[in-house]
This record gives C-alpha cells, sequence and structure tokens, in this order.
C-alpha cells in the first residue's frame, strides 16, 4: 500500500527546504560590490521577465482556491542554472519537481490525495539588443509523471515560448511573452491540449529593493471552440541584504468565472552567483 503525505507533511517539507536555503545564504554571504542596487534590482526582474538569466533555485507554495469546496496545495522545487555564450547572450537549463496535495469538492466526499505532480524541464536563450532591450525564449517539456490521476494533467506537453523586454526607466520594465502548449500524448482518455497564452507582465522597482509586480494573461484554448480565458496577477517582493535571496508573494484571479476562485503563491528564490547587470 503506497501512503501519501498529507498537506501538513509537504508544507513541512517546504519549510525545512526553505530554512536550508536561508542558511546557506548566510554561510555564503560576502560584501556586496557597490552596484549592489543594480544586481537586487536585476533579480527582482527576474521574477517576471525571462529575457533575464541568473543561476538560482527556488521553492514556491502555491495554494489554488476552487469553488465548492475543492483545494489544492504544490509545492515546487525548481531551479535554472546559466551561462554567458557571448557578451549579449545567455543559456540556460531549468527543472521543476512538484508536491501536490489535492482536496476534490463536496460532492466527492472531500477525498484527499497527495504525492508527485508532473515534472518540468526545459531550455532557453536570452539575448541583451541593447541597453533598453531584451528577448529570449525556449522550450519546455511538460511529463506526464503524476502519482496520482488527480494530480497532474496525463499529458505529455511541449511548450515552446518567446518573450521581450524593455527597460522604461531604471524602476519600471515591461515585457510580452507568447507561449504555445500542445501535447504530444494523452493517457486515459484525456482530450489533446492546444492553446496559447498571452501575457503582459510589469514590474516597478521600489527603494530598499522592494518591488511591485503585475500581470494580464489571456489563453485561448484552440480544443475548444478557440476559447479565451483572462486572469490578473499582482505580488510584491523584497530582495533581503547582504545575501541573495529574493522573497515574493502574489496573488492571481481569474476574469471568466470559471471554476477557480483564485490562486497565492508564496516563493524565495536564492541566487548563487553576482548576474552582471544589463546597463
Amino acid at each position: 500500500m503506497v501512503c501519501f503525505p498529507s498537506i501538513s507533511d509537504l508544507f513541512d517539507s517546504c519549510l525545512l527546504i526553505t530554512l536550508l536555503l536561508l542558511a546557506a545564504g548566510r554561510l555564503s554571504a560576502v560584501e556586496l560590490p557597490s552596484d549592489s542596487s543594480a544586481i537586487a534590482a536585476e533579480q527582482l526582474k527576474q521574477l517576471n521577465d525571462q529575457t533575464i538569466i541568473g543561476t538560482r533555485v527556488l521553492l514556491d507554495s502555491e495554494w489554488d482556491q476552487f469553488k465548492h469546496g475543492a483545494q489544492k496545495a504544490t509545492c515546487t522545487l525548481a531551479g535554472l542554472w546559466g551561462w554567458p555564450v557571448s557578451d549579449y547572450q545567455d543559456w540556460a537549463v531549468r527543472f521543476k519537481l512538484p508536491l501536490v496535495y489535492h482536496r476534490s469538492d463536496e460532492l466527492s466526499g472531500h477525498a484527499d490525495v497527495g504525492g508527485l505532480g508532473d515534472i518540468e524541464i526545459g531550455t532557453g536563450t536570452a539575448f541583451r539588443l541593447n541597453d533598453m532591450w531584451r528577448t529570449g525564449g525556449g522550450i519546455e517539456l511538460h511529463a506526464d509523471t503524476a502519482s496520482k490521476l488527480a494530480l497532474g494533467e496525463n499529458a505529455w506537453r511541449l511548450k515552446p515560448g518567446w518573450g521581450i523586454a524593455h527597460d522604461v526607466t531604471d524602476w519600471l520594465t515591461l515585457n510580452f511573452n507568447v507561449e504555445y502548449s500542445h501535447s504530444i500524448a494523452e493517457e486515459d482518455n484525456v482530450a489533446p491540449q492546444r492553446f496559447l497564452e498571452l501575457s503582459l507582465p510589469a514590474t516597478v522597482i521600489l527603494p530598499r529593493d522592494w518591488s511591485i509586480g503585475a500581470k494580464y494573461k489571456a489563453t485561448i484554448d484552440f480544443e475548444n471552440g478557440d476559447r479565451w480565458t483572462h486572469s490578473v496577477n499582482a505580488g510584491i517582493a523584497k530582495r533581503l541584504s547582504n545575501i541573495p535571496v529574493v522573497l515574493s508573494a502574489t496573488l492571481e484571479k481569474p476574469l471568466d468565472g470559471g471554476p477557480k476562485q483564485f490562486q497565492a503563491n508564496l516563493t524565495i528564490l536564492y541566487y548563487f552567483e553576482r548576474y552582471h547587470p544589463s546597463k
């Protein structure tokens, strides 16, 4: 008999990993260089900007609240390893390892299930066009690795994407991203998936290494009559002093009255190296 972790076990694991990351950051902390504000701004931008590549590991705790009492909690450990290809181009590989807890709605008796979710791996590149413009993109594989049907999408899916970023000022960055998702294999009679996501993120850098972000996202579902759905996202982030750690909190709200009521995320990112700012 396979035993799955409870929601308390999942969040205890997330808390332990978070504390270990913070401890590692303090042990490896060094004196910040003179351009520390610019480095902190670059790290804060990376929350919404895929055109900036810096080696990092993150722990994300996500809470999804659905109608009729259904709930879903996901604790994701993710990493990105980046390296320079030239003075104006960087390359990266990344992975995501989720642990999921799902509680179904009242009609199914609040059945609880937890375990491994769908793993994702990807690669991409980014270019610095000049001091104000950047572009970048890549491709990601969403693997059908969930330990239970309720914890994954039951499909193998490829997701290519591309984006562009513009530093309007030293404190305001605007982005435009396009991602196309297409399932290449489905399990358990799951319908094919084919949709396009368009997003418009914005990041405002505040004094003392704080930032606020907002994002509008539109999704076109080609397998469901070209149906459009819309959502908005807002968050706040803080780059800690003396150590390369960024903490962020975001809240996302669908605008179409679908099954999801809201999504909340708490994220901690640890940067393993200083990244040279584009300016």
